[in-house]
């Protein structure tokens, strides 16, 4: 028997509050072209580089709650969430509670919207317990197997319980093997590394104060500043200030190609070292674009 949670709310908020989000992103997106070299355009840029792990966010949580279902019957509940899935032979179900006979508070760590209660979480009473949900603590089921706990909405719950009650006194007629798969982005080795996203996010850090700085000074720059050195180190073309915007331009263009790079690499556990050196690489770079802004900047104005 195929359970549903109820999805209609958590779907509409999460879709929702994606739409709203990429039509903020638009509007930051004509600030920052009708003036990239000012406060206003750089404050646009930061709240765009924010905006993306949140639409991301929003778009992968609508996703598992997209494809979700609970799917019951007397050998097995499996759950299945996005790419999660969970297949918990009846044989390794030791309890069974309905949410409402907990007293504690049913809440995954981290943020939530109403229909989507999704993430670890430590449950007062009970222990760790992984959601896979989308109602609150009426709706929710709770499920302990060896010494964790998994929390479900199957909608009715009553209907959930009760087939699951005559399901367990039927006893399996068929030997399941667990199964738990995790997907990829939890698996990926990255989003743990501590000392790779320090460096990738100095990066990103590094180019935005590059923008910043420009933005603060661009009102007391001249109107026409040099642009380019020859040979000689003397500047030999000028121009007016928004020339200026190719040295941020390189430098969030070399944190990108290094962090894809290093990423890649840094799931082959051989290229480890490599794609510190890629992310290490990024600051290098910046570095010297931060030496060659100043060294404009202070080149002098165009000959009269």
């Amino acid at each position: 028997m195929v359970f549903h949670p109820p999805r209609t709310t958590g779907l509409a908020l999460g879709v929702g509050g994606l739409l709203a989000l990429l039509a903020v992103d638009a509007g930051l997106l004509a600030v920052l072209g009708n003036n990239p070299l000012s406060l206003p355009g750089f404050l646009s840029l930061c709240l765009l580089a924010a905006s993306v792990p949140a639409a991301a966010w929003l778009a992968y949580r609508s996703y598992g709650l997209l494809r979700s279902r609970y799917v019951l019957s007397r050998n097995a509940i499996i759950v299945e969430w996005g790419s999660r899935r969970i297949v918990l032979p009846m044989g390794l179900l030791d309890e069974v509670r309905a949410g409402s006979e907990v007293e504690a508070p049913l809440r995954p760590r981290g943020p939530v919207w109403p229909g989507c209660v999704v993430g670890p979480g430590s449950v007062a009473g009970v222990g760790e317990v992984e959601f896979l949900a989308a109602a609150e603590k009426p709706g929710l089921v709770l499920l302990r197997h060896a010494d964790a706990w998994l929390a479900v909405s199957p909608h009715p719950p009553a209907l959930f319980l009760e087939t699951l009650a005559k399901r367990r006194a039927e006893g399996p007629d068929e030997e399941i093997t667990p199964e738990a798969v995790v997907p990829p982005l939890m698996r990926w080795k990255l989003i743990q590394d501590h000392l790779a996203l320090a460096l990738i996010g100095a990066g990103l850090v590094g180019g935005l104060l590059l923008m910043g700085y420009l933005a603060l000074i661009a009102g007391q720059l001249p109107a026409q500043i040099a642009l380019h050195f020859d040979g000689q180190g003397q500047p030999d073309r000028f121009g007016p200030p928004t020339g200026l915007l190719i040295l941020p331009a390189i430098a969030g263009l070399t944190w990108l190609v290094n962090t894809l790079g290093g990423a890649w690499l840094h799931g082959r556990a051989s290229e480890r070292q490599a794609a510190y050196l890629l992310f290490g690489a990024t600051l290098f770079v910046q570095a010297l674009v931060w030496v060659a802004t100043i060294r404009l900047l202070t080149a002098g104005n165009a000959p009269g």
